[in-house]
């Protein structure tokens, strides 16, 4: 053989072997790669739904404490609206004239049992509206006395009775206590703050 047969003959050889070569390095880094892909695919899908858990967490949490915003801020405004309306219903009580005041005064003694004798307590202003005129017109339909107390108290108005046992407490600032909490459930339902579904 020639030289040139052998050398075409180790070159072809050659070319061959390094076609091999390259096919197999061509699968392998197709083996490889895909493995890697799939691989890295996993740990992005695993990543992703972590990050997903972890904004749904987060969420939650931001609802639950805007919904307990909401929740806290619709209880103030109740609660404004109720003392504002008891406010005005006391403010109007107080304007009422001397003598639609006393007669309102009156119907509230009336609910003094009246063999019971005490010292009735007003505020400043109803001491001077509550002259012996109207103690003494009190008095006569009942067995017992009530004394006007020449010391003032601190109310708004209405009146406060101590008797020997107990004390009985027409005092609009008792008055407007108790009616609030008797009112707030219907207020609330008139209101529908109750029932808003957060």
């Amino acid at each position: 053989m020639s030289i040139e047969r052998i050398k075409k003959h180790i070159l072809e050889g050659a070319r061959k072997e390094a076609e091999l070569i390259l096919k197999a390095s061509d699968e392998q880094f197709l083996r490889e790669t895909g493995d890697a892909g799939l691989s890295l695919e996993k740990k992005y899908r695993e990543a992703l739904q972590a990050e997903e858990a972890r904004c749904r967490e987060a969420l939650q949490r931001t609802l639950a404490a805007l919904k307990n915003e909401l929740h806290r801020e619709l209880l103030e405004v109740k609660n404004e609206m109720i003392a504002g309306v008891l406010a005005r219903a006391a403010n109007r009580i107080q304007a009422f004239t001397d003598g639609e005041y006393l007669a309102f005064m009156g119907k509230w003694l009336a609910n003094v049992p009246d063999r019971l004798e005490g010292l009735m307590s007003v505020n400043a202003k109803d001491l001077k509206r509550m002259a012996g005129d109207f103690i003494d017109g009190i008095n006569k339909g009942r067995k017992a006395r009530i004394i006007l107390n020449s010391t003032a108290i601190n109310i708004q108005g209405g009146f406060v009775v101590k008797t020997s046992h107990y004390e009985i407490d027409y005092s609009l600032d008792s008055l407007v206590k108790n009616l609030r909490t008797q009112l707030i459930p219907g207020i609330s339902d008139i209101l529908q703050l109750s029932d808003i579904k957060l």
